[in-house]
């Protein structure tokens, strides 16, 4: 029976009835029909419709309806009609999965996603170039090379879900790179250069500095375009595809600014609460270090109080030595010099001195005395604010390293910024890797340590050539190699993961 979609309504009909609509006009090229549960098309694209569909146009009588039994069944064209009659029922070779279903002496090269029958290369009707359709049920056509390829990804696909994830797939990613050495080799080059151009911004100026700022932006591109491209591929089951983004189609946005952005989500996502709890505490900390080691200005009320203590301390001052000199006082110790308000006058004349070097120091820059005291004010800040500051740096802190490399592993199987961002999605991943993503965080902790070991014994090695601007150059050149080598092992950790938890990412194609 085949189904017809027309005038929003759905008919039934089998298919000598519906060849008989075609005729009368009831049903149009347009219209959406289908055979049994298979998929919606317009009847115009129908091969065993379009002959009926010519007929009605030219006003020429239909052609007759097939009724041999495989014909019938299948509502094919006369065309395959003429193949079935043309060879002997007893001698004609039955179609298998090698040759094509219309002509036995050819080879097949496409089969029937919905009928499973085989065809050569001339078979199928071709739309837009690209899409086959079968000749007897109107479905799509794949090429046997690309079914025999899904065979063997789901045989492997299989065989790595029983497997699972563990540490012979640590050993996988550390040898991966050195699979495609050509993209190892200049992928951690351009890195280098990336790397070394950041210390553009040592020379200072405003040239400089904005090279130094796009040198980091493309470094940070190229690794977190190798990650999203190698997590793709691996959620996709391509474990043999190259590391490296093919860039014979480049695009500034696909290729630099998309991981750029991808990248800054996954950092957002980690460290966003460890950033807000930093920036709310230096913002009561450089508060309370600036009470603490600025004076308050002094009012025109205080000044004119100043002037007046001054005067009265100078009257004072004079009339105790005139008594002294006169002999009617006797000579006393320091103490008894001291006039009333003295303390008043002090208090006031060390504020003004204290305004007046807070004026000259936002002028020239601030003293050795002035910067110790915003050191022991910003340790007294910190210890002031008590363990419940430190403790929720340390959780936000742990949080960011924890989530690190699901945001990552987000960002390389959804391509979504949004998606990368979202706390839901990041930790439903986690959620759904379970114990493999534990060994995720083992392996990467591993690699954060094999890489701190290495550029600390390059920079111990090279350290005669630090430099005192552009620090150590061949220590950055070598020591960027090996940053480059560990992301895309990172990277290959992440695919690994998600591939063998691809059943419960759903993930896997």
């Amino acid at each position: 029976m085949w189904q017809v979609e027309a005038n929003g309504q759905t008919f039934d009909a089998p298919f000598a009835e519906l060849t008989q609509w075609i005729i009368e006009g009831s049903v149009l090229r347009i219209d959406r029909v289908r055979k049994g549960n298979l998929r919606w098309i317009e009847a115009g694209k129908v091969p065993a419709l379009v002959e009926f569909f010519n007929a009605k146009d030219k006003n020429a009588p239909p052609p007759p309806v097939i009724t041999a039994t495989r014909t019938e069944v299948l509502g094919v064209a006369e065309e395959a009609n003429s193949f079935i009659n043309a060879t002997p029922p007893s001698t004609a070779p039955l179609p298998t999965g090698d040759v094509c279903a219309m002509h036995a002496d050819a080879a097949a090269a496409f089969v029937c996603e919905t009928c499973s029958n085989a065809f050569c290369k001339a078979c199928p009707n071709s739309y837009g170039g690209t899409v086959k359709i079968c000749p007897f049920c109107g479905a799509m056509c794949k090429s046997l090379a690309a079914v025999e390829k899904e065979k063997v990804q789901t045989t492997r696909h299989a065989g790595a879900m029983a497997e699972g994830f563990g540490f012979s797939d640590f050993g996988r990613a550390v040898a991966y790179p050195f699979r495609f050495k050509f993209s190892l080799f200049f992928g951690a080059l351009f890195f280098m250069i990336f790397t070394l151009g950041q210390s553009a911004g040592g020379f200072g100026g405003v040239f400089m500095i904005a090279g130094s700022l796009m040198c980091f932006m493309l470094a940070n591109t190229l690794t977190f375009g190798v990650l999203a491209h190698t997590v793709d591929n691996f959620a996709q089951g391509k474990l043999d595809e190259n590391f490296m983004p093919s860039f014979d189609d480049f695009s500034l946005w696909d290729d630099v600014v998309h991981p750029f952005f991808l990248s800054v989500g996954a950092y957002i996502s980690s460290f966003l609460p460890f950033i807000a709890v930093l920036l709310v505490g230096i913002f009561f900390i450089a508060g309370s270090i600036r009470d603490s080691v600025s004076p308050p200005p002094i009012s025109a009320n205080q000044a004119q109080q100043l002037k007046e203590l001054v005067n009265q301390t100078k009257q004072s001052q004079q009339d105790r030595v005139n008594s002294i000199n006169n002999g009617q006082v006797p000579v006393a110790g320091p103490s008894n010099l001291t006039a009333p308000g003295e303390d008043q006058f002090q208090k006031l004349n060390d504020q003004m001195l204290e305004q007046r070097r807070s004026q000259l120091e936002s002028t020239l820059g601030k003293s050795p005395e002035t910067l110790q005291k915003e050191k022991q004010g910003y340790i007294r800040s910190v210890l002031g604010f008590g363990a419940l500051f430190l403790a929720l740096l340390a959780i936000t802190l742990l949080w960011g390293f924890f989530s690190f490399p699901a945001a990552c592993a987000v960002a390389g199987y959804t391509r979504s910024f949004t998606a990368t961002i979202n706390p839901s999605v990041v930790l439903d991943t986690i959620k759904h890797l379970g114990s493999a993503y534990a060994l995720v965080l083992i392996m990467t902790f591993l690699l954060g340590v094999a890489s701190a070991i290495v550029t600390g014994t390059l920079n111990l090695v090279l350290s005669p050539f630090d430099l005192p601007t552009l620090g150590n150059i061949p220590a950055k050149a070598l020591g960027s190699f090996v940053t480059f080598y560990f992301s895309v092992v990172f990277s290959c950790i992440l695919g690994y993961a998600i591939y063998k938890r691809s059943d419960k990412l759903q993930l896997f194609r």
